[in-house]
Protein backbone atom coordinates (compact mmCIF):
# COMPACT_ATOMS: atom_id res chain seq x y z
CA UNK A 1 0.00 0.00 0.00
CA UNK A 2 1.06 3.47 -1.37
CA UNK A 3 0.27 6.38 0.91
CA UNK A 4 0.75 10.27 0.17
CA UNK A 5 2.06 12.65 2.23
CA UNK A 6 0.00 15.77 2.60
CA UNK A 7 2.88 17.90 2.30
CA UNK A 8 2.35 17.73 -1.36
CA UNK A 9 -1.22 20.00 -1.42
CA UNK A 10 -1.50 21.42 1.88
CA UNK A 11 0.27 25.03 1.27
CA UNK A 12 -2.86 25.35 -1.65
CA UNK A 13 -5.68 25.35 1.21
CA UNK A 14 -7.40 26.21 4.14
CA UNK A 15 -9.22 23.37 4.83
CA UNK A 16 -8.98 19.57 5.05
CA UNK A 17 -11.83 18.51 2.21
CA UNK A 18 -10.13 20.32 -0.51
CA UNK A 19 -6.85 18.11 0.42
CA UNK A 20 -8.21 14.93 0.60
CA UNK A 21 -10.45 15.73 -2.83
CA UNK A 22 -7.22 16.61 -4.57
CA UNK A 23 -5.28 13.56 -3.45
CA UNK A 24 -8.23 10.69 -3.81
CA UNK A 25 -8.26 12.29 -7.58
CA UNK A 26 -4.62 10.63 -8.02
CA UNK A 27 -6.19 7.06 -6.75
CA UNK A 28 -5.12 7.26 -3.19
CA UNK A 29 -7.53 5.72 -0.40
CA UNK A 30 -4.77 6.57 2.14
CA UNK A 31 -2.63 9.92 2.89
CA UNK A 32 0.06 10.64 5.89
CA UNK A 33 -1.03 14.16 7.69
CA UNK A 34 1.95 16.57 7.24
CA UNK A 35 3.28 19.03 9.91
CA UNK A 36 1.61 21.63 8.52
CA UNK A 37 -2.14 21.37 9.13
CA UNK A 38 -4.17 23.17 11.32
CA UNK A 39 -6.85 21.82 13.72
CA UNK A 40 -9.48 23.07 11.83
CA UNK A 41 -7.96 20.92 8.97
CA UNK A 42 -7.17 17.93 10.68
CA UNK A 43 -10.89 17.55 12.39
CA UNK A 44 -11.81 18.25 8.30
CA UNK A 45 -10.01 14.91 7.66
CA UNK A 46 -11.33 13.40 10.92
CA UNK A 47 -14.73 13.41 9.73
CA UNK A 48 -13.70 12.31 6.22
CA UNK A 49 -11.99 9.38 7.78
CA UNK A 50 -15.05 8.77 9.73
CA UNK A 51 -17.26 8.68 7.31
CA UNK A 52 -15.06 5.74 5.26
CA UNK A 53 -13.73 8.32 2.57
CA UNK A 54 -9.91 8.24 3.66
CA UNK A 55 -7.48 6.18 5.89
CA UNK A 56 -4.37 7.26 7.31
CA UNK A 57 -1.36 5.66 7.50
CA UNK A 58 0.46 7.85 9.93
CA UNK A 59 0.74 11.52 11.29
CA UNK A 60 3.98 13.58 10.92
CA UNK A 61 4.47 15.59 14.64
CA UNK A 62 3.23 18.00 14.94
CA UNK A 63 -0.02 17.10 13.75
CA UNK A 64 -2.25 19.58 14.55
CA UNK A 65 0.13 22.84 14.27
CA UNK A 66 -0.07 23.96 17.92
CA UNK A 67 -2.47 26.53 18.13
CA UNK A 68 0.20 29.16 19.37
CA UNK A 69 2.54 28.91 16.23
CA UNK A 70 1.50 30.35 12.35
CA UNK A 71 0.76 28.10 10.17
CA UNK A 72 3.45 29.77 7.74
CA UNK A 73 5.78 28.86 10.70
CA UNK A 74 4.66 25.48 11.00
CA UNK A 75 7.73 23.16 11.17
CA UNK A 76 7.94 19.90 12.81
CA UNK A 77 11.18 21.68 14.51
CA UNK A 78 9.72 24.61 15.76
CA UNK A 79 9.46 23.61 19.21
CA UNK A 80 13.04 21.00 19.86
CA UNK A 81 12.68 17.53 21.82
CA UNK A 82 16.39 18.20 22.30
CA UNK A 83 16.65 21.95 23.62
CA UNK A 84 18.68 22.73 26.54
CA UNK A 85 15.42 25.14 27.49
CA UNK A 86 13.39 22.96 29.60
CA UNK A 87 10.12 25.27 28.66
CA UNK A 88 10.75 24.75 24.91
CA UNK A 89 11.17 20.92 25.47
CA UNK A 90 8.14 20.73 27.66
CA UNK A 91 6.33 21.84 24.88
CA UNK A 92 7.65 19.82 22.67
CA UNK A 93 7.07 16.73 24.38
CA UNK A 94 3.44 18.18 24.37
CA UNK A 95 3.08 18.95 20.99
CA UNK A 96 4.43 14.99 19.85
CA UNK A 97 1.59 13.50 22.69
CA UNK A 98 -0.99 15.81 21.38
CA UNK A 99 0.07 14.13 17.72
CA UNK A 100 -0.39 10.94 19.52
CA UNK A 101 -3.70 11.47 20.73
CA UNK A 102 -4.75 12.17 17.17
CA UNK A 103 -3.14 9.35 15.63
CA UNK A 104 -5.11 7.13 17.89
CA UNK A 105 -8.15 9.16 16.63
CA UNK A 106 -7.52 8.24 13.44
CA UNK A 107 -6.62 4.75 13.58
CA UNK A 108 -3.52 5.43 12.60
CA UNK A 109 -0.50 3.46 13.31
CA UNK A 110 2.21 5.77 13.17
CA UNK A 111 3.53 9.04 14.70
CA UNK A 112 6.78 10.45 12.29
CA UNK A 113 9.14 11.91 14.95
CA UNK A 114 12.51 14.74 14.55
CA UNK A 115 13.89 14.88 17.54
CA UNK A 116 15.79 17.80 17.70
CA UNK A 117 19.23 19.72 16.73
CA UNK A 118 22.26 20.30 18.60
CA UNK A 119 22.51 23.91 18.58
CA UNK A 120 25.23 24.89 16.12
CA UNK A 121 25.03 27.11 12.66
CA UNK A 122 23.60 25.09 10.21
CA UNK A 123 26.30 24.63 7.26
CA UNK A 124 24.33 21.45 5.13
CA UNK A 125 23.98 23.76 2.33
CA UNK A 126 27.02 25.56 2.77
CA UNK A 127 28.55 22.20 2.05
CA UNK A 128 27.00 21.39 -0.61
CA UNK A 129 27.55 24.39 -2.44
CA UNK A 130 31.57 23.14 -1.92
CA UNK A 131 31.54 20.12 -3.42
CA UNK A 132 33.36 21.16 -6.81
CA UNK A 133 36.06 22.38 -4.54
CA UNK A 134 37.31 19.80 -2.41
CA UNK A 135 39.72 21.52 -0.56
CA UNK A 136 37.16 24.06 1.33
CA UNK A 137 34.52 21.11 0.98
CA UNK A 138 37.30 18.94 3.43
CA UNK A 139 37.96 21.81 5.50
CA UNK A 140 34.20 23.27 6.02
CA UNK A 141 33.20 18.99 6.41
CA UNK A 142 35.54 18.51 9.22
CA UNK A 143 34.91 22.36 10.84
CA UNK A 144 31.07 20.65 11.05
CA UNK A 145 31.72 17.21 12.94
CA UNK A 146 34.76 19.11 15.04
CA UNK A 147 31.96 21.26 16.30
CA UNK A 148 28.87 18.96 16.45
CA UNK A 149 30.61 16.58 18.44
CA UNK A 150 31.81 18.74 20.59
CA UNK A 151 28.58 19.69 21.64
CA UNK A 152 25.98 17.08 21.03
CA UNK A 153 26.31 15.16 24.28
CA UNK A 154 23.43 17.40 26.33
CA UNK A 155 21.34 17.40 23.12
CA UNK A 156 21.15 13.94 23.19
CA UNK A 157 20.66 13.69 26.83
CA UNK A 158 17.54 15.82 26.16
CA UNK A 159 16.67 14.08 23.88
CA UNK A 160 16.30 10.66 25.16
CA UNK A 161 14.47 12.33 27.93
CA UNK A 162 11.69 13.81 25.89
CA UNK A 163 11.37 10.16 24.16
CA UNK A 164 11.17 8.66 27.69
CA UNK A 165 8.09 10.45 27.88
CA UNK A 166 6.72 9.82 24.60
CA UNK A 167 7.39 6.62 24.09
CA UNK A 168 5.45 5.01 27.04
CA UNK A 169 3.01 7.42 26.31
CA UNK A 170 2.34 6.26 22.66
CA UNK A 171 2.36 2.74 23.94
CA UNK A 172 -0.54 2.72 26.04
CA UNK A 173 -2.34 4.67 22.93
CA UNK A 174 -1.59 1.57 20.61
CA UNK A 175 0.36 4.23 18.38
CA UNK A 176 3.93 3.46 17.21
CA UNK A 177 6.40 6.42 17.62
CA UNK A 178 9.57 6.23 14.98
CA UNK A 179 12.67 8.43 15.00
CA UNK A 180 13.33 9.64 11.59
CA UNK A 181 16.91 10.22 10.38
CA UNK A 182 17.53 14.07 9.20
CA UNK A 183 18.37 16.36 6.49
CA UNK A 184 20.87 18.79 8.11
CA UNK A 185 23.85 17.59 9.88
CA UNK A 186 23.35 19.19 13.36
CA UNK A 187 20.00 17.48 13.38
CA UNK A 188 19.69 14.71 15.28
CA UNK A 189 20.28 11.33 15.34
CA UNK A 190 23.38 10.73 13.33
CA UNK A 191 23.56 6.75 12.81
CA UNK A 192 25.82 5.87 15.89
CA UNK A 193 23.79 8.54 18.18
CA UNK A 194 20.38 6.74 16.95
CA UNK A 195 21.92 3.43 18.22
CA UNK A 196 22.53 4.52 21.50
CA UNK A 197 19.40 5.62 21.83
CA UNK A 198 17.42 2.55 20.75
CA UNK A 199 19.60 0.80 23.54
CA UNK A 200 17.30 2.61 25.85
CA UNK A 201 14.10 1.19 24.57
CA UNK A 202 12.92 -2.33 23.31
CA UNK A 203 12.37 -2.88 19.65
CA UNK A 204 8.48 -3.07 19.95
CA UNK A 205 8.35 0.20 21.51
CA UNK A 206 9.81 2.61 19.41
CA UNK A 207 11.13 2.42 15.76
CA UNK A 208 12.84 3.86 12.78
CA UNK A 209 11.36 5.99 10.36
CA UNK A 210 13.68 5.73 6.86
CA UNK A 211 13.43 8.88 4.82
CA UNK A 212 15.14 8.44 1.24
CA UNK A 213 16.15 11.85 0.35
CA UNK A 214 17.80 12.60 3.53
CA UNK A 215 20.14 9.29 3.91
CA UNK A 216 20.77 10.19 -0.16
CA UNK A 217 21.76 13.72 0.91
CA UNK A 218 23.74 12.15 3.86
CA UNK A 219 25.37 9.78 1.28
CA UNK A 220 26.16 12.27 -1.24
CA UNK A 221 27.87 14.70 1.35
CA UNK A 222 29.96 12.10 2.24
CA UNK A 223 28.66 12.09 5.40
CA UNK A 224 27.27 8.44 5.48
CA UNK A 225 26.65 5.61 3.33
CA UNK A 226 22.80 5.20 2.28
CA UNK A 227 22.83 1.62 2.95
CA UNK A 228 24.55 1.57 6.43
CA UNK A 229 21.14 3.20 7.48
CA UNK A 230 19.47 0.28 6.22
CA UNK A 231 21.67 -2.54 7.03
CA UNK A 232 21.48 -1.39 10.90
CA UNK A 233 18.10 0.04 11.26
CA UNK A 234 15.97 -2.48 9.01
CA UNK A 235 15.19 -4.40 12.04
CA UNK A 236 13.13 -1.85 13.60
CA UNK A 237 11.86 -0.18 10.10
CA UNK A 238 8.61 0.70 10.72
CA UNK A 239 7.93 3.05 7.17
CA UNK A 240 9.55 4.81 4.99
CA UNK A 241 9.49 8.63 3.11
CA UNK A 242 9.50 7.37 -0.43
CA UNK A 243 10.90 10.66 -2.56
CA UNK A 244 13.94 11.61 -4.96
CA UNK A 245 16.72 13.54 -4.87
CA UNK A 246 18.46 15.90 -7.73
CA UNK A 247 22.36 16.58 -7.27
CA UNK A 248 23.59 16.78 -3.77
CA UNK A 249 20.83 18.39 -1.58
CA UNK A 250 17.95 18.69 -4.05
CA UNK A 251 14.91 16.52 -2.62
CA UNK A 252 11.04 15.76 -2.01
CA UNK A 253 11.16 15.52 -5.66
CA UNK A 254 8.53 12.86 -6.53
CA UNK A 255 10.09 9.77 -7.01
CA UNK A 256 11.71 8.44 -10.62
CA UNK A 257 11.66 12.47 -11.52
CA UNK A 258 15.29 12.52 -9.71
CA UNK A 259 18.43 10.28 -9.79
CA UNK A 260 18.04 7.91 -6.85
CA UNK A 261 17.63 4.12 -7.67
CA UNK A 262 15.20 2.80 -5.49
CA UNK A 263 15.82 -0.38 -6.23
CA UNK A 264 18.89 -0.56 -3.84
CA UNK A 265 15.88 -0.52 -0.78
CA UNK A 266 14.16 -3.49 -2.37
CA UNK A 267 15.73 -5.95 0.16
CA UNK A 268 14.72 -3.93 3.32
CA UNK A 269 11.52 -2.69 2.74
CA UNK A 270 8.86 -5.78 4.09
CA UNK A 271 5.34 -5.69 2.25
CA UNK A 272 4.37 -4.23 6.22
CA UNK A 273 6.19 -1.35 6.02
CA UNK A 274 4.21 2.12 5.60
CA UNK A 275 5.13 3.53 2.62
CA UNK A 276 4.58 7.39 1.88
CA UNK A 277 5.18 9.09 -0.71
CA UNK A 278 6.49 12.49 0.05
CA UNK A 279 7.24 15.19 -2.88
CA UNK A 280 6.46 19.11 -2.17
CA UNK A 281 5.89 21.09 -4.34
CA UNK A 282 6.44 21.56 -7.26
CA UNK A 283 5.93 18.08 -8.23
CA UNK A 284 2.63 17.82 -10.43
CA UNK A 285 -0.43 15.08 -10.44
CA UNK A 286 1.04 13.59 -13.40
CA UNK A 287 4.48 13.38 -11.83
CA UNK A 288 2.79 11.08 -8.59
CA UNK A 289 1.08 8.68 -10.76
CA UNK A 290 4.42 8.61 -12.33
CA UNK A 291 5.83 7.62 -8.79
CA UNK A 292 3.30 5.36 -8.18
CA UNK A 293 3.96 2.94 -11.25
CA UNK A 294 7.59 3.34 -10.93
CA UNK A 295 7.10 2.23 -6.76
CA UNK A 296 4.97 -0.34 -7.70
CA UNK A 297 7.29 -2.55 -10.11
CA UNK A 298 9.69 -2.19 -7.28
CA UNK A 299 8.20 -2.90 -4.28
CA UNK A 300 5.10 -4.71 -5.91
CA UNK A 301 2.50 -3.09 -4.17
Amino acid sequence: MLSLSTSWNAHKYDNGFDIVKEIKVLGFDTIELSFALTLRIVNDILKLKENGEIKVSSLHNMCPIPPEIPRAKASPDYYSLSSLDEKERALAVKAAKNTVDYAKKFGAKAVVLHIGRVDIEGRTRELASLINDKEKFKSVKNEMINERSSKKDSYIKKAIESLKEIVPYAKRRSVAPAVENRYYYREIPLIEELEKIFGYFEEEDLFYWHDVGHAEVFERLGLAKHKDFMNKFSRRLLGIHLHDIIGSIEDHKAPGTGTFDFNILKPYITKDAIKVIEPHRPATGEEILHSVGYLTKIFGE
